[in-house]
């Protein structure tokens, strides 16, 4: 399902965090056990996502598996700061700049196969394929896949070619 917000929210701004709590607050009155759903949160770190995740995490650790939140920045060769991952009630909180970077954090953490990784690569690669190789876009993808490359190592694996346009 879909849980929307309310015109006030564009109004006050602070009501949009509580929102999304009290959204995922119904969601889950759907399986209140976790014993059917566990969920992920993804949002970013505007419109109070990380607000909302982060009392996710503590007001119901047994259901929500982790925190992800992207890194958005407004600003044109602004290279905006990756807070440090952090744990709340056990439950990792995990900051990314890219949906590689965010892949490759769920594969360290068990919650994606490294198979699932290919695959975001090559949806970012094919989506970027047009910009820029000097653009902050292509830059961060850049940095993610280098960091992809580590953990097919690990695996024993290469990522596939085609994947990688620099």
């Amino acid at each position: 399902p879909v849980l929307y917000g309310s015109v006030a929210e564009w109004i006050i701004q602070d009501r949009k965090g509580l929102r999304k709590f009290t959204n995922f607050e119904r969601l889950i009155q759907q399986d209140p056990t976790g014993m059917i759903f566990q969920y992920i949160y993804v949002g970013d770190v505007g419109e109070l996502d990380q607000e909302a995740g982060e009392t996710m995490l503590r007001e119901y650790p047994e259901v929500v598996k982790a925190v992800f939140l992207h890194v958005v920045s407004d600003q044109i060769g602004d290279t905006p700061i990756i807070p440090a991952p952090k744990f709340i009630n056990g439950r990792p909180l995990v900051f990314f700049r890219t949906y590689v970077g965010a892949a490759v954090d769920a594969v360290q953490l068990g919650f994606m196969g490294i198979d699932g990784l290919q695959s975001v690569i090559e949806a970012a690669t094919t989506k970027l394929a047009n910009v820029p190789e000097t653009s902050d876009k292509r830059v961060d993808l850049q940095k993610d896949i280098n960091r992809s490359d580590i953990l097919f190592q690990g695996y024993g694996r290469r990522r596939r070619e085609g994947t990688n346009r620099s």
